[in-house]
């Protein structure tokens, strides 16, 4: 999985970077409390981050990341007034047919990604 915060720069703007980095921590926290023991949730650079699942298939991934969506979306973070955060969410899977390499899978999810952004923000998209 692939998760970028949408509109994190107006977070930034509106309310500081010292909200911004403790909205960053939230959502990390969020996203380790809901993956299993052997996933891998790390900060892929800005406000993205990378969900890494070994032996889930694409569906499974994309129910565990709609799960995240919603999670963030209704999450009360400190500092925001009761504003919300939203994720968009690209999904790809190994074994496929034009993914046979980690960065062919990063790009496939990198690119649901940006079709999630496309689309409107605030859902998944899956490869």
């Amino acid at each position: 999985m692939m998760l970028d915060l949408d509109r994190f720069k107006d977070v930034n703007d509106t309310f500081g970077h010292q909200v911004g980095d403790t909205v960053l921590k939230e959502c990390a926290k969020l996203f380790q409390s809901m993956i299993r023991q052997v996933d891998t949730a790390a900060r892929y650079g800005g406000e993205e981050f990378v969900i890494l699942s070994p032996n889930v298939n694409k569906e499974h991934a994309a129910q565990a990341a709609e799960r995240i969506r919603k999670a963030v979306e209704s999450h009360a973070f400190p500092g925001l007034n009761g504003r919300t955060v939203t994720i968009s969410i690209g999904v790809a899977g190994m074994p496929a047919a034009d993914i046979d390499s980690e960065e062919k899978l990063i790009h496939a999810a990198d690119m649901a990604m940006y079709e999630a952004k496309k689309k409107g923000r605030n859902r998944t998209e899956t490869a």
